[in-house]
């Protein structure tokens, strides 16, 4: 996966994980009403390509289709197809409904256009917010339609999974799925830190290099935009326990965990210990420490800035325009910057 299929690392994110068949199979055996998932061959899922989203939303909303084979009135076999959409925002979206109404609308009419008769559709929402959801799941909630003139009126509802309300041991058995799924759910809680081994865990079992490089490079970009308070160190370490060699070098996972603070403060607690130890008193190596470690939070910051500039796509502040700038300076700027990205994802 190169940089380029990173725009916006919420979506990219998603998209990864549930482009998997695997993934999204055991996402519809574990969610899904059980009478629903009796009517599908679950062999026959296919993720298709179209999206229905309007282009300039795309940063901000997700939607992946699959198509699967759906067993018909008198075990005749006609063509149905699953939508899932990601609803990813940090709190639920009042007009929900009405979005998976209008992607509905669309499919239907292409497939008119292409010559195909409408099929049954089937929306799964995918919510990761801090608080239970609390949108309408339906028309008739959203719309507020009087009891006399409902049988005249459309009639729609959706499931919403929630991931903050279900345990942990019950989001997936599939090793791929519970990890993605627990991602979704702890990445903008602080205790993102303490889970993020046992999250990363699961994925030992993959056996393919490839998959796994791919995710780490799309887990470690999503990190940065969703959980501001995670030190990139924290992640760096967790990873390098578990895939010391499953980075892809040169990816922007690669200088995320490479560029940062923490090489910075590794730098100037080094240049201070040298320091101290030339001058040969105790004085002089604490001192010569403290304004290594400052001289490094400076280079840290700076790196950081650069890092983050990059993954933006804008113009790289040059070095020595960044070094006469306070360390408070350094520190709103690259707060800024990863606003900017979290903005991506509303």
């Amino acid at each position: 996966m190169d940089d380029s299929q990173l725009p916006a690392p919420h979506n990219n994110f998603f998209q990864f994980a549930f482009s998997h068949v695997s993934a999204v199979r055991s996402l519809v055996q574990t969610h899904l009403p059980t009478q629903i998932v009796q009517l599908l061959d679950l062999n026959s899922f296919e993720l298709q390509k179209d999206s229905f989203v309007d282009n300039h939303l795309r940063d901000s909303y997700s939607d992946l289709l699959y198509s699967v084979l759906l067993a018909g009135k008198e075990g005749a076999i006609c063509q149905g197809q699953l939508y899932v959409l990601l609803e990813h925002k940090s709190h639920p979206d009042q007009m929900t409904c009405f979005q998976l109404v209008r992607y509905i609308v669309r499919i239907w009419e292409q497939r008119q256009r292409n010559g195909q008769v409408l099929c049954p559709i089937i929306p799964l929402v995918l919510y990761h917010g801090e608080s239970e959801w609390s949108a309408p799941r339906s028309l008739d909630e959203l719309i507020g339609t009087p009891d006399a003139i409902l049988q005249y009126g459309l009639r729609f509802a959706f499931p919403v999974l929630d991931l903050g309300q279900i345990p942990d041991e019950d989001l997936a058995q599939d090793p791929f799925l519970q990890s993605a799924l627990s991602l979704l759910k702890y990445s903008r809680r602080v205790e993102i830190e303490n889970r993020l081994e046992a999250i990363l865990r699961g994925l030992l079992e993959l056996k393919t290099d490839r998959i796994l490089k791919d995710y780490l490079n799309a887990i470690v970009t999503y990190l940065l935009a969703t959980s501001p308070s995670l030190q990139m160190e924290s992640v760096s370490m967790t990873i390098d326990k578990l895939f010391p060699t499953q980075i892809e070098p040169g990816s922007i996972a690669d200088r995320l965990l490479k560029k940062g603070r923490e090489e910075g403060r590794e730098e100037g607690r080094e240049e201070g210990r040298e320091e101290g130890r030339e001058e040969g008193r105790e004085e002089g190596r604490e001192e010569g420490r403290e304004e290594g470690r400052d001289q490094g939070l400076l280079e840290g910051e700076i790196k950081l800035i650069r890092t983050l500039q990059e993954i933006l796509g804008m113009g790289v502040t040059d070095v020595s325009n960044l070094q006469g700038r306070s360390l408070e300076q350094l520190q709103k700027l690259a707060l800024e910057l990863r606003k900017q990205i979290q903005n991506r994802t509303p």
